[in-house]
């Protein structure tokens, strides 16, 4: 497993902690370098929008731009590491089934009347909450969504490949305050008659994550 390749001394790690992103919401939570955070998409059919900061310094952020140029790839894979605006590792995505895709392309939004500029204002109010300084909210990494690339160039929505239960688990490399959305369905992304809620641990061994298979 990609993440077990780096294991930081347990005894200096932060507090554990978890929260529930109820549908149509976002929530902030803190992230220690060396933690594990675990995603899941407790009914099936929600894509989670992850956006990060540093905490050292509020012009360093998750850039799913940069991270599509580091990996030479436009979907997030086992093993692949998210980069920073800077292009400096911010955390490794380790456990994801393999029916899962996330993409790295779409500036994920919601239906009308909101949209990519509430969702952000969101993001920014939240984050500030937590203390963060935010500088700037870029473009989400879009968790659990499915994006299809046409010979032509053309993206064509797939969906959201999520299951109820479905867990995503990442190793972060570096310290960051994090916001997580459950957005409200957006019709030219994914269709879903409601939103639905997201489940987020932040844990310092994988023993103690729920829900991960074979490890209850």
């Amino acid at each position: 497993m990609p993440l077990l390749m780096i294991e930081p001394d347990r005894a200096a790690l932060p507090t554990e902690s978890d929260l529930v992103v109820p549908g149509g919401e976002v929530r902030a939570i803190k992230l220690g370098c060396g933690q594990l955070l675990a995603v899941t998409d407790l009914e099936g059919g929600q894509p989670a929008g992850l956006f990060a900061v540093s905490d050292a310094d509020p012009e360093i952020f998750l850039s799913p731009h940069h991270t599509r140029v580091f990996s030479n790839s436009f979907a997030l894979r086992l093993g692949m590491r998210l980069v920073t605006n800077k292009r400096r590792p911010v955390m490794v995505l380790g456990v994801s089934a393999p029916h899962l895709v996330h993409d790295l392309l779409m500036p994920l939004t919601e239906g009308e009347p909101a949209g990519a500029d509430a969702l952000k204002g969101r993001v920014a109010a939240v984050l500030h909450e937590a203390g963060a300084r935010v500088a700037k909210v870029a473009d989400p990494v879009n968790l659990f969504l499915s994006i299809a690339i046409r010979r032509d160039g053309s993206l064509t929505p797939a969906g959201v490949s999520s299951r109820p239960g479905d867990i995503l688990v990442f190793r972060a490399v570096m310290d960051l305050t994090l916001a997580i959305a459950a957005p409200r369905p957006d019709p030219r992304l994914w269709q879903r008659p409601a939103p639905g809620p997201l489940r987020v641990q932040v844990r310092n061994d994988l023993d103690s994550i729920v829900g991960l298979p074979h490890r209850e």
